[in-house]
């Protein structure tokens, strides 16, 4: 019984005494050639600024879009018509529109890649 005892003991004390280093759990379930990629888990906060600067892009991307065919329009028409006035006056109105709406967009791309330094630090940090 005595032998039993500290055998028991011993195999207690070697299965407890593991690494406890951070580790991170493998899919063996993957086929062959597959790609698999670990990544670290995703901030609500950098989520949030992604897409409010993907979002901003894509809106100045269909501002510029619309003022392109607006300044060919605008190339061949008549400088000295009323109408083409008034058309050059609602091009400068979207002009100036899609400017803020660029720098809004350039701002939001600026706290994106803050927040994702900020978050590359505390995990540097942290390792």
């Amino acid at each position: 019984m005595g032998r039993l005892l500290r055998s028991t003991a011993l195999c207690a004390v070697v299965a407890c005494g593991h690494d406890r280093r951070a580790s991170a759990q493998l899919d063996t379930t993957t086929p062959r050639r597959a790609v698999e990629v670990h990544a670290p888990p995703k901030d609500s906060a950098l989520q949030a600024a992604t897409a409010a600067a993907d979002s901003l892009a894509a809106r100045f991307a269909r501002a510029r879009a619309a003022l392109d065919i607006d300044a060919a329009s605008l190339r061949d028409g008549n400088r000295l018509d009323s109408t083409y006035a008034r058309r050059y006056d609602a091009f400068e109105t979207k002009r100036t529109s899609a400017l803020a709406l660029r720098d809004a967009r350039d701002r939001a791309r600026r706290a994106r890649d803050a927040i994702a330094a900020r978050l590359a630090s505390s995990a540097a940090k942290k390792h």
